[in-house]
């Protein structure tokens, strides 16, 4: 028996019409009243968004765009120098960076964090602990944890966890990774800042949004940061400087 042929649910036109899932994408969605990320979240996750949930997104999202010249800012400038024709080329070999080191970490937290979540109160903190010693043992990095710069917190966690705290009508991903920093603090008897990507696993966590999901908003994000920079590129180029500059200062050894 051949398998069915497969069918699309996210998109369907007629001579006069335009559809997002079922909402005309001209009488409903492009309404006085249209919100992108409200859209964007139906059209995704399939269901109906909540204002809450949307202010939530939106915070995410402004939070993950910029980074700086984190490395995939820097590929992304490295290849529009070398071919400034192709800026949908460049976005897309820094989106390439968005992994497990740099912003993937959401997801990585929130994979700890669904351990923690449907147990009780004394439960949750003894696996939290048992997580955190495993992590040290094989000196893993716990991901959503530390940070090179901010010290003693991240005022991105920060304000994220407050808006979470805010607008969750059930925040038990939020009180499953302030459990897990507690028993980070005591495993290490010092407190270690919870980071931007840790705080947002837990507000996507708390959205009932899949892990396997969550790495895509951050590229969503990350795609207009990076085009920031394209655009500065254009004004004050660094391309060229950041080649010539790594050029000189890694010299050649001879290991024959």
């Amino acid at each position: 028996m051949s398998k069915p042929a497969p069918t699309t649910s996210l998109c369907r036109y007629t001579d006069t019409e335009i559809f997002y899932r079922n909402h005309n994408l001209v009488d409903e969605l492009l309404t006085d009243d249209s919100d992108f990320v409200a859209v964007m979240m139906q059209h995704i996750l399939n269901r109906p968004v909540s204002p809450s949930q949307k202010r939530v997104m939106n915070a995410i999202l402004i939070v993950m765009m910029e980074h700086g010249l984190t490395p995939s800012a820097i590929t992304t400038r490295s290849i529009y120098m070398s071919a400034p024709e192709n800026l949908q080329g460049a976005v897309a070999a820094g989106l390439l960076a968005v992994g497990s080191q740099f912003v993937g970490t959401i997801e990585n937290n929130a994979r700890l964090l669904s351990e923690l979540v449907d147990l009780d109160a004394d439960a949750q903190a003894a696996r939290a602990a048992e997580i955190v010693r495993e992590h040290r043992a094989r000196k893993a990095h716990l991901p959503g944890f530390g940070h090179h710069l901010h010290r003693p917190d991240d005022p991105r966690a920060l304000k994220l966890l407050e808006i979470g705290e805010k607008e969750s009508d059930n925040p038990r991903y939020l009180r499953a990774l302030k459990t897990l920093s507690a028993a980070v603090d005591a495993e290490f008897d010092r407190h270690i800042t919870i980071n931007a990507t840790g705080a947002t696993a837990a507000l996507l966590g708390d959205m009932d949004i899949p892990v396997t999901l969550m790495r895509g908003f951050a590229v969503i994000s990350r795609a207009a940061g990076l085009v920031a920079h394209i655009a500065e590129e254009q004004q004050k180029p660094s391309g060229r400087f950041i080649w010539e500059t790594i050029d000189k200062a890694i010299p050649f050894e001879d290991d024959a």
